[in-house]
């Protein structure tokens, strides 16, 4: 199964947020953004930044639990670097 796929996440793709400034065009797909940083796991999100077109745009991806956030984003982590999308279709075995 493909991570976007795993049942434990709330919504999938999340949506991209934080400041932005008139004119600026905000992110549509996943495959648009590369992720740049991933945040410390509070409470049952994964909190990270991705960059689309030389801007920086937050997200929030919710999950059922801290466990499952934890490894979401030791994941993600792992994934800087590359497309939202690739950490989407990342593989999961349970």
């Amino acid at each position: 199964m493909k991570l976007k796929d795993y049942p434990g996440i709330i919504l999938w793709p999340p949506a991209p947020g934080g400041p932005y400034s008139p004119y600026q065009q905000f992110p549509t797909d996943e495959e648009s953004v590369v992720v740049t940083q991933v945040f410390p796991v509070i409470n049952e999100f994964v909190t990270f930044t991705c960059e689309f077109k030389g801007h920086q745009h937050t997200y929030d991806l919710q999950v059922e639990d801290i466990h499952t956030a934890k490894e979401l984003a030791r994941i993600l982590n792992e994934c800087v670097g590359k497309t939202l999308d690739a950490f989407g279709m990342v593989p999961l075995e349970y």
